[in-house]
């Protein structure tokens, strides 16, 4: 390939924005959801959604399954909504343990932008953090974004 063909493939493939949004089946990620389909309308990127099971032998496993269907059904109409806005998005499910699978997904898709969600309770300030999404912070090579799940407030009657 020419030099010059060969360095405006590699702008082009630097320019396109691929944002990952990785849950859990028993919480899902909603808010990291919501700002990564915010972000792509705005900068034209393509979203993976990756949602990992954990093994169905493991302890857990065949309960966050089962928990996992209401998480699968919500996924799977928020992305024909978003796709209905023209959002380019893929869809993936995988089973393994969750840090693991995120890392391994980010090399293989060559992920630029991963947006998380952090449990809830927790703040992106506090100084305990959680240590899975940590782990995953220090292993890949992408950037990573932190959102915290915004609290429902019942209003008093």
């Amino acid at each position: 390939m020419a030099p010059y063909l060969l360095k405006a493939f590699r702008q082009e493939r630097r320019g396109m924005e691929r944002i990952l949004v990785s849950m859990d089946p028993l919480q899902g990620a909603w808010e990291a959801w919501s700002r990564a389909i915010s972000l792509a309308k705005r900068i034209d990127a393509k979203v993976y959604a990756l949602l990992v099971l954990p093994p169905y032998d493991s302890e857990e496993g065949g309960i966050r399954q089962q928990n996992a269907r209401g998480v699968r059904k919500k996924l799977e109409l928020l992305i024909e909504i978003a796709k209905s806005e023209g959002i380019a998005i893929d869809y993936f499910v995988s089973e393994g343990k969750y840090e693991d699978e995120v890392i391994r997904f980010v090399d293989q898709n060559r992920i630029t932008l991963l947006v998380a969600e952090l449990p809830d309770g927790e703040r992106r300030h506090s100084g305990r953090g959680d240590p899975c999404l940590h782990k995953i912070r220090h292993r890949v090579t992408c950037r990573m974004e932190l959102v915290s799940p915004r609290k429902i407030q019942q209003l008093m009657v």
